[in-house]
């Protein structure tokens, strides 16, 4: 059920490829593991680093459960292969609301470490609010994110 134009979407072979911008979506929203994994690394002092992103508990906490769903989407991601399993088909018609949830409580989160280092300007701080303001745009415009959660239905 291929229309013109879905020859982007799609390798030679006939599988889907994961747009670029989703693959975006989920390492903003999983921050929180990647930053926890790369803490691990550190045998000194483990908190060392998350300290220096998040200033409390709540905060990290938090960065996890924002990256909960963006897990879940990756787990599906990783499913989609010559035959999609049914459960992915099923749970590409959630996938963006769970997204549309991970940007609201990163929202949030966001406004957290903002107002804990106020009036202080921070790099970091900037990075971190135009990435939020991007993952809007691409979970509001983006073509391509649309078309590629129709394509993981309608493959069942």
């Amino acid at each position: 059920m291929l229309k013109p134009g879905d020859e982007n979407y799609v390798t030679i072979d006939g599988k889907l490829k994961t747009p670029l911008s989703l693959t975006v979506l989920l390492l903003f929203f999983m921050r929180g593991y990647v930053a926890w994994i790369i803490s691990l690394t550190f045998s000194e002092d483990r908190g060392r680093l998350l300290q220096f992103f998040y200033t409390s508990t709540e905060q990290f906490a938090l960065a996890l459960l924002v990256g909960l769903p963006a897990v879940f989407v990756l787990i599906m991601l990783f499913q989609l292969k010559d035959n999609v399993p049914g459960w992915v088909s099923r749970s590409a018609s959630f996938a963006p609301l769970m997204l549309w949830c991970s940007w609201t409580v990163d929202g949030a989160l966001l406004l957290s470490i903002v107002a804990s280092h106020w009036p202080s300007f921070s790099v970091v701080k900037a990075a971190l609010l135009f990435g939020w303001l991007m993952c809007l745009w691409l979970l509001l415009f983006s073509r391509h994110l649309k078309r590629f959660w129709q394509l993981i239905k309608i493959s069942d």
